[in-house]
């Protein structure tokens, strides 16, 4: 008699991973590895870049709070001197127009303190006079539509804020704002 299987044989089970099925587990956990590490210096860069602007604003909000409480023209000359009267320091600027032309470096703090820590900031500061119903004059320093010295009631301030990385490095500009001042 001959007996036949009814049963099929069991085939002989595997074990591990083949070549192939390692080399694909390999590539696709490398390209995790790379894309995550990607995202991470993303992420380093973004919040550096943060880090700056932050920095930047509040130095510019520094030089506004230092000139808030300043008259709008110097009290002993008036309007007849424009910028820093004779020896004047950044401890007596006792009017707005002082401060034209102005770079700190390290910056200074709302009380005209300098900030060490921050020397890679600088603020760079301008004032030009506007015309009370003519904001939009002298938006441009190197081709104005009035003099520096011309006295008008009111003067848009601007505050740049530059950056370096290293002491040797060439300053950037990181931020900008500007605001008017208007005599009152």
């Amino acid at each position: 008699m001959i007996h036949t299987r009814t049963h099929p044989r069991p085939e002989r089970q595997r074990r591990g991973f083949t070549l192939m099925e390692a080399s694909l587990a390999t590539l696709i956990v490398g390209l995790g590895v790379v894309s995550m590490m990607q995202l991470f210096a993303a992420c380093t860069r973004q919040n550096r870049a943060a880090f700056d602007m932050t920095t930047a604003m509040l130095l510019a909000q520094n030089v506004q709070e230092t000139m808030a409480d300043l008259e709008f023209t110097d009290p002993a000359y008036g309007k007849t001197y424009f910028g820093p009267e004779g020896s004047q320091t950044l401890a007596t600027y006792d009017d707005i127009d002082d401060f034209n032309a102005q770079t700190f470096n390290p910056p200074i703090d709302s009380v005209r303190k300098p900030i060490t820590e921050l020397a890679q900031y600088a603020q760079v500061i301008s004032v030009w006079p506007v015309k009370p119903n003519w904001l939009a004059a002298n938006t441009n320093p190197s081709a104005p539509d009035l003099a520096q010295t011309t006295y008008t009631g009111a003067a848009r301030v601007t505050v740049r804020i530059m950056h370096r990385k290293a002491s040797t490095a060439p300053w950037t500009e990181v931020y900008r704002t500007s605001w008017i001042r208007v005599a009152g």
